[in-house]
């Protein structure tokens, strides 16, 4: 974050680095890089800070005025953050409908809700599940914490006002907040399932209003202004502060986002971490509020709300054949257009907003030192004359300076007036300049003897005159106000001499703190440059409003440019929402199926197109993989639909059991499991042949902390079906899937599990059906294409027209490689 814009404020640069951390591990989390699977924990960082941070600027705003000044706070919150936000939608928006017009309106919906800071609740309401990322995250998704901020900067201001009405006392209101901060956390455990979608818990203002409410504890006491320490409570805050940033890295290292451990206890204990860390980067001298205040993390503090907005929508929209085949290339290239975008936004849209207001932003010059030029000359300069010192340094270690070098001879002072200069000599150089008021670098005066004069008291008159402190008001019609900054130029030496005091309102009270966003700096006015004496205030030339609007618009160019990359070149290419551009060269999923048992089969004899079943009646129990081979809109030609083929191939009756989200034990929106399910169907006294088409919920509920090991939920299927053909497909996902319950080292651990259940059960068996996929068969991680589904149906006929022949023979053992092999019977 930048420093505050008003002179009220303390910077206090140890929070642009708690600022860096949080938002590094979101980059991370999002870029899916190996270890940070719990780097989502960067936004409860930045919920504890808000909250912190907001808090104390309306306890130091009550302190200093009497009132929380609930009018600046909004306008300020919306100058801020609003800026940022509508430039990203803009974009986003913009290159949905030219490059993805089959998703503009669901784009459009998030980012209206975007807009007017709900997005976590219509993501919750239209049961949108934040963690479902088969088909790559939405360039939106990460709106929702943007949200609850702003609803935070609602709400909260006006229940400290009602604290300050009613409960009065510090410690009764803290006593209060924490009960608030306490329900919350409750409220998160409580609502969180294993194995089930916890998007309700996560993303509810209400379950993640913990975090903010105990930042706002810790201002009420240990507010964000600079305090001092005494060295033993240096060495106290301290470590707290390097327990506090540890427990921050190892949440994040060691947990993912399907751990419910991160519901009972792990955000709670976060937020009490980020605690930790605020308290020590809020006390100078301390080595946390040192390490976090070096100049990278100030630089990616500053931009951290730029860096958080522009990410996502690069990661949905870079085209893969941009971001590369490797993890290494994809990320680099995401972060270098997210930190471009970032500064872009920052230096022509956010800052001069945030300094100036809407209007004035768009009528006010940018100074001479604060222009691109101005930027990269300093730059340039920089990285110069920081190589001319290392090889200043260089230089003297190798010729070294002589170890005898000759004495100085110190000469005596006289009284004899200096001697005569030559004509050709160089006048001596001044050490000082006359006076303070002197320009220093102007010719050199000749010297003159000293002369010892009476000083006139009374010849200056000293006026004492009350400083207003407060922020700077919208400059009337005929200007603006000049801004504060250290002048150079030369000053005439004063008639009257100024003493600047502070307001008497003021005078005794602690330094205010920072006024800052959570995901970025403050937006009060700023007045950063002091006017010469003499000077007016007002300007005498305004800016063309039309340099403003260039900047947005090259911003937004730029962004779209980025998400598309070279799309133009190959517009054939689909633009997908994921890391790794899929392998789309034949079948390439690797099913975990040992080859070792897989004896020899003696059959199938026949071709695919003539096998036929000897099941009369197929019941075909699924999840939502299964759904779209049956589906009437997915499907309209019945004989391509799986009921189709099944009696193309023998079957005389089909039964469909297929719900969405199916599992063999949880319960999703009451529909009843698999298990109970299958009893069901057998009460009700269906006998047949089944093909049993689950297992990926199964796998993502264990891997998230649901009941297991797969080898029960396999039993709890498989043992009502005793006595009966039982045929199940093995399971695979793709590269699109992003989300790592659904990984594919998961689903092959299950196909395992299937093939030693072929031990248990005589009457399964596995048709490898993971074996055959092909990669461009999906839409998504999960599920298919209108042809794969065409494709899908048809082979999952002619594998139980395989291992249930009519008359061919039918295969040796439990699995079953591939539907097209004709093998010679054995004699």
């Amino acid at each position: 974050m930048p420093r505050p814009t008003h002179g009220q404020s303390t910077y206090l640069p140890g929070l642009d680095g708690i600022r860096a951390v949080a938002v590094i591990l979101v980059l991370l989390y999002h870029l899916q890089v190996p270890g940070f699977g719990g780097g989502l924990l960067g936004v409860g960082v930045f919920f504890t800070l808000s909250g912190f941070l907001i808090t104390s600027l309306l306890i130091a705003a009550r302190e200093r005025t009497g009132g929380l000044g609930l009018k600046t706070f909004w306008i300020r919150r919306a100058r801020r953050l609003f800026p940022a936000v509508a430039l990203v939608l803009a974009a986003t928006i913009a290159t949905t409908a030219i490059f993805v017009p089959d998703k503009l309106g669901t784009y459009t919906g998030q980012a209206l809700s975007a807009l007017f800071y709900v997005n976590n609740w219509q993501t919750i309401a239209s049961d949108t599940s934040y963690f479902d990322r088969f088909g790559g995250p939405s360039p939106l998704s990460h709106m929702w914490s943007l949200s609850i901020e702003e609803q935070l900067y609602i709400v909260w201001p006006l229940v400290l006002a009602l604290f300050y009405l009613t409960l009065r006392r510090r410690w009764l209101m803290s006593q209060v907040t924490l009960l608030l901060a306490l329900g919350s956390f409750y409220l998160l455990a409580t609502l969180a399932e294993a194995g089930f979608d916890n998007t309700r818990a996560y993303e509810g203002t209400d379950t993640r209003a913990g975090g903010l409410l105990l930042g706002a504890v810790l201002a009420f006491w240990w507010p964000a202004r600079a305090h001092r320490a005494t060295h033993n409570q240096r060495c106290l805050i301290d470590a707290l502060g390097i327990a506090g940033l540890g427990t921050i890295l190892y949440l994040s290292t060691t947990t993912t986002d399907s751990s419910q451990s991160l519901y009972s206890w792990g955000i709670a204990v976060l937020t009490v971490a980020t605690m930790g860390v605020l308290t020590a980067a809020v006390t100078p001298s301390t080595f946390i509020a040192t390490l976090l205040s070096t100049q990278p993390f100030r630089w990616i503090g500053e931009r951290s709300y730029g860096i958080y907005l522009w990410h996502m929508p690069l990661v949905a929209f870079l085209p893969s054949v941009v971001r590369g085949d490797s993890a290494v290339v994809s990320s680099i290239v995401v972060v270098s257009a997210t930190l471009v975008l970032a500064s872009l936004s920052w230096r022509y849209v956010e800052d001069p907003i945030r300094r100036y207001g809407f209007r004035a932003a768009l009528t006010t010059p940018r100074l001479p030192e604060d222009t691109l030029r101005a930027a990269l000359l300093t730059t340039l300069i920089s990285m110069f004359t920081g190589i001319a010192r290392v090889l200043d340094r260089l230089r003297r270690r190798i010729t070294p300076e002589p170890l005898n070098p000759e004495p100085v001879t110190e000469q005596p002072v006289t009284d004899e007036p200096a001697p005569e200069l030559e004509a050709d000599a160089d006048p001596a150089p001044l050490a000082e300049p006359a006076t303070a008021w002197d320009d220093p670098h102007r010719a050199q005066l000749e010297p003159a003897p000293l002369r010892e004069e009476p000083v006139d008291v009374a010849a200056t008159r000293i006026v004492e005159e009350p400083v207003d402190l407060s922020p700077a008001e919208p400059a009337a019609p005929g200007g603006s106000i000049e801004p504060l900054a250290a002048d150079t130029r030369r000053f005439a030496a004063p008639t009257e001499i100024t003493v600047l005091q502070s307001a008497p309102s003021v005078l005794n009270l602690p330094p205010a703190p920072q006024a800052y966003s959570a995901i970025g700096p403050d937006s009060a006015t700023a007045l950063e440059r002091v006017p010469a004496v003499g000077e007016s205030t007002h300007r005498t030339r305004r800016s063309s409003p039309a340099r403003a609007v260039m900047a947005t618009l090259m911003v937004v160019g730029l962004a779209i440019g980025a998400m598309v990359g070279v799309s133009y070149l190959n517009p054939d290419l689909p633009v997908v929402s994921a890391l790794y551009r899929p392998d789309t060269g034949g079948s390439g999923v690797d099913d975990g199926v040992d080859d070792a048992l897989n004896p020899d089969r003696y059959g199938p004899t026949m071709p695919a197109a003539q096998r036929r079943t000897k099941c009369s009646t197929v019941i075909h129990v699924g999840d939502s993989t299964s759904i779209g081979m049956n589906d009437v809109g997915m499907q309209p030609n019945p004989v391509l639909r799986l009921s189709g083929r099944y009696r193309e191939y023998g079957a005389d009756r089909y039964v469909s059991d297929v719900v969405g989200g199916r599992s063999s034990m949880e319960r999703l929106n009451g529909e009843p499991n698999a298990t109970e399910s299958i009893t069901s169907d057998l009460a009700r006294g269906l006998r047949g042949c089944w093909v049993v088409a689950m297992g990926i919920n199964d796998t993502a509920n264990v891997e998230v902390g649901g009941q297991g090991p797969v080898d029960m939920r396999i039993d709890n299927l498989m043992k009502p079906l005793a006595g009966q053909p039982v045929m199940w497909p093995t399971i695979a996902t793709n590269a699109l899937n992003e989300n790592p319950a659904y990984d594919n080292e998961a689903m092959r651990n299950f196909n395992r599990a299937l093939v030693r259940a072929c031990e248990r059960y005589p009457n399964l068996r596995v048709y490898d059906r993971a074996g055959e996929l092909h990669q461009d068969w999906f839409l998504d991680g999960v599920h298919y294409t209108q042809a794969g589904y065409v494709e899908r149906a048809r082979r999952f006929a002619v594998a139980l027209a395989t291992v249930y022949p009519a008359t061919d023979l039918p295969p040796a053992g439990c699995v079953l490689r591939s539907t097209d092999a004709v093998v010679a019977p054995h004699h």
